[in-house]
């Protein structure tokens, strides 16, 4: 399978000769599938305190649209790919199936070092072809792309099998700066799925930039009391906060409003 590497794309959309904008037809909605994190998973209410916002979602998109949230904990892009996951997602999908792939929490680190080992989902850095070879927790070499190339294989997978990709900027977590009185505009991952987005000419969700806003609104003490546990994942409150967020990023005038309540 080929993949467009993102520097030759972007110089072919400087040089004009690929469109940066999406061109994402009005299409009669079929289905959604999620794939992301913990941060989307559908969580037991009775069980834990925590709920993913994709939980919340179905009833904030459009009614005939038939959603799948395949969300899964712990996992990055490289994970989510190599423990098959990925594979079990592509099956779902039938001609304009939309995918939503939310992902940047998991794939920070350092591949097989430190807090990765055993875990095997660190992604390198940034955009581009640059790779490492490690040893996983399987104990065989794995070549280790970076999150970019991830994505695009994603991207890839999904048009090669009729879908229709759209990329979304990951939920913030709680990094306030030291005053408590400004939530972080700093999310590279963020940053790196927009570059994906507009090199490769797919839908792009800022659901980072919208959540971000929201919890600004609110300020520090009330946005933390979201996060019962650690400073990433959300309660109800929060997790409907991230899933109402997710509806305004993608917003009743754009290219992909028609997979949105409005």
């Amino acid at each position: 399978m080929l993949f467009t590497t993102p520097l030759l794309t972007l110089l072919a959309v400087a040089a004009g000769l690929v469109d940066a904008a999406p061109k994402l037809a009005h299409r009669a909605p079929t289905k959604i599938l999620l794939v992301s994190d913990s941060t989307a998973v559908a969580y037991d209410p009775a069980v834990t305190p925590l709920q993913g916002w994709g939980y919340y979602l179905p009833p904030l998109l459009s009614t005939s649209m038939n959603f799948t949230n395949l969300s899964r904990g712990g996992r990055s892009t490289r994970s989510f790919i190599n423990e098959g996951l990925w594979a079990s997602a592509l099956a779902l999908i039938t001609p304009d199936t939309v995918v939503v792939i939310e992902h940047g929490h998991n794939d920070n680190g350092t591949p097989s070092t430190g807090t990765d080992v055993g875990k095997d989902r660190a992604t390198l850095p940034g955009l581009g072809d640059a790779t490492i070879t490690v040893t996983n927790a399987t104990g065989l070499p794995e070549v280790v792309h970076t999150f970019g190339w991830y994505l695009e294989r994603m991207i890839s997978d999904v048009q090669d099998h009729g879908g229709v990709p759209v990329l979304s900027g990951m939920v913030p977590t709680m990094k306030w700066d030291s005053a408590q009185t400004t939530l972080s505009s700093d999310w590279p991952f963020r940053d790196w799925a927009r570059t994906v987005a507009e090199a490769q000419g797919v839908g792009w969700v800022d659901h980072t930039k919208a959540s971000v806003a929201r919890f600004q609104k609110l300020g520090y003490s009330a946005s933390k009391a979201m996060f019962p546990q650690d400073n990433t994942h959300t309660n109800a409150a929060g997790a409907l906060l991230n899933a109402e967020s997710f509806v305004e990023a993608v917003g009743c005038n754009g290219p992909l409003s028609w997979i949105v309540k409005c």
